[in-house]
């Protein structure tokens, strides 16, 4: 007798590159069977008629909870679920909010998760640890002891770690280089958010790529959208980056698919002169709290908020949507919403929508990119860059990481304005075959944990 079936769906064949009507069978958190199961019993059975049944959508790029702030809860993942993710990879932008034990710890003490995390250490974090400005040089003692704590998070099970250079302009090449080479028996995953965008995005792209190259590791670019949708400079990137991958596959990226990034406005995102540079004026920043939640800043509000209020999170209406489809339809990249709940803030819609978005509007309406194509991106392809052999694929054995999803009505709701308006077209998410939301609505049952 089997735990669960799942009747009438259709899942996607990634090495058939179609979608294929079967029944799909779970026992102990795995797939058991696959096909025609008309005869099978089992506990629970779901009816997936006119629906597809993919493995969980994985975020290759979010942040996770920040205990402390809103006290121990689970926002971040509670927005995921509800977009049909099973698991993140957090720990990215060099940001890492508990070390890795600690929110191990967390995550067990109050009986898990909405989602599973495959989990970074930020290399910001441990150097703004160690009194190194942003701007400033790392002497090699404290580069070493920042060495020596990555590789204590490595043992403790991350999977590898992320730098965020635009954010902490003082990592030099060679101060990265360093503690990637040093490490490199991890073979660790790296994340990283660019050092410069706009006219020097295509010497940051070549960084990153020549980093891979250099250590032999993997490289994520970070949301390539907010480095080189900015300035016209997207098909360059990705040019550059296909070349790269002809002799060294272990290169990639990932996009979210909004025309804005978010950030906080006393970030060195801002520090230069970013109107010049972006020839664009400030109306193109909007607060994400009350009382100026669909406001464009003017100078005044701008300089205001940066001066009174710096650790605020705005929106950056900076990047060209058509080349944010281009990066989308590629496929070279991979998919993820920067999720990030800024306490005492509202939050960018990505947050909210990500993948209902992609799967709604730059699949069924848009057609920038297939079903199958988007759907291998978020599942298949991503366990596989980020090492998770038995999440991604609907094949017995694999982990039941499920989301269920109509085609023809899946969308996203959030806006800038409302973060609220729920998604529509997914059915249900589960996580080792448990049920984690229904209906657009949260279970209680948290299945997930750090990988």
């Amino acid at each position: 007798m089997y735990d669960l079936i799942i009747r009438g769906g259709s899942y996607p064949d990634f090495d058939k590159r179609e979608l294929v009507r079967a029944d799909i069978a779970v026992s102990g958190g795995r797939i058991a069977a696959v096909g025609d199961i008309a005869d099978g019993d089992a506990a629970e059975v779901i009816d997936a008629s006119g629906r597809i049944v993919s493995p969980g959508f994985i975020d290759m790029h979010m942040h996770e909870e920040e205990f402390g702030q809103g006290g121990i809860k689970l926002d971040v993942s509670e927005y995921l679920t509800r977009q049909g993710v099973t698991t993140g990879v957090s720990g990215n932008c060099g940001q890492q909010f508990h070390r890795i034990s600690e929110f191990r710890k967390i995550i067990d003490d109050i009986g898990g998760s909405y989602i599973n995390y495959a989990m970074l250490a930020g290399y910001n974090y441990f150097r703004e640890n160690e009194g190194i400005g942003w701007y400033d040089d790392a002497p090699e003692e404290t580069r070493a002891r920042i060495i020596d704590l990555l590789r204590e998070e490595l043992e403790a099970g991350a999977r590898g770690f992320s730098f965020g250079l635009e954010y902490c302009p003082g990592v030099s090449t060679e101060e990265m280089t360093g503690a990637v080479m040093a490490l490199r028996e991890y073979d660790p995953f790296i994340s990283i958010h660019f050092r410069a965008d706009c006219d020097d995005c295509i010497d940051s792209v070549r960084e990153m790529a020549e980093l891979s190259r250099a250590t032999g590791c993997r490289v994520e670019i970070s949301h390539i959208g907010s480095l080189a949708a900015v300035g016209g400079h997207m098909k360059e990137s990705l040019d550059i980056i296909r070349e790269e991958r002809l002799t060294n596959p272990r290169l990639c990226y990932d996009v979210y698919p909004y025309n804005a990034f978010c950030t906080i406005i006393g970030s060195a995102a801002f520090d230069m002169d970013w109107r010049a540079k972006w020839n664009m004026d400030y109306d193109i920043i909007m607060p994400l709290f009350e009382p100026y939640i669909g406001v464009r800043c003017d100078e005044a509000l701008y300089e205001k908020i940066r001066r009174e209020q710096p650790d605020a999170f705005v929106a950056a209406f900076a990047l060209d949507e058509n080349e944010v489809r281009m990066a989308i339809a590629d496929p070279m990249g991979l998919f993820g919403s920067d999720a990030e709940v800024a306490y005492g803030y509202d939050i960018h819609p990505r947050v909210a929508g990500c993948f209902p978005r992609i799967l709604g509007r730059y699949v069924r309406e848009e057609g920038v990119i297939s079903l199958i194509d988007a759907l291998d991106k978020m599942t298949r392809r991503a366990a596989a860059c980020i090492g998770l052999p038995s999440k991604g694929e609907i094949r017995p054995g694999m982990d039941a990481d499920l989301t269920i999803f109509d085609p023809d009505t899946i969308i996203d709701g959030a806006t800038y304005t409302d973060t609220s308006i729920p998604n529509k077209g997914i059915d249900r998410v589960m996580i080792g075959g448990r049920t984690v939301c229904a209906g657009g609505e949260l279970t209680g049952d948290k299945p997930g944990r750090v990988l």
